[in-house]
């Protein structure tokens, strides 16, 4: 898969009430040609690039991404993170600590996606769905 998740600061609540920070820091490294997964879920977040480039695909939308860039993902965007060159491409993900879990896109929704700007780089099955909870 070539895709490396580590927790950097806090971790995921059930209950609000649990001791810690509110918030989780994480940082994905994505290999060249790797893929983030294809997912949407109820809460936002926010990427800041660290490493490399790539590209940052928001629903139908795609931009390329580099150093400092900051992505905005607003809750039930269908969103992915690809790398577009030969280095390594690192990123921060700012959520809340509670929140809820991953979910797969339709197979409608991925139909859109590919049928639109966004297709030409996305790859909807380079990480496999997540774990049914």
């Amino acid at each position: 898969m070539g895709v490396e998740r580590h927790t950097i600061v806090g971790g995921r609540k059930s209950d609000p009430a649990q001791p810690g920070p509110s918030k989780e820091l994480r940082y994905f490294e994505l290999q060249p040609g790797a893929a983030s997964r294809l997912e949407k879920h109820e809460h936002e977040h926010f990427v800041i690039v660290k490493t490399g480039i790539g590209y940052a695909i928001v629903g139908e939308s795609v931009s390329e991404i580099a150093p400092n860039d900051v992505i905005y993902v607003g809750p039930l965007e269908l969103h992915q993170f690809v790398n577009r060159g030969s280095e390594p491409f690192g990123f921060y993900c700012f959520v809340d600590a509670q929140r809820d879990f991953s979910q797969e896109p339709s197979a409608q929704e991925i139909d859109r996606l590919m049928a639109s700007a966004a297709g030409a780089v996305a790859q909807p099955y380079a990480v496999p769905p997540p774990l049914k909870r």
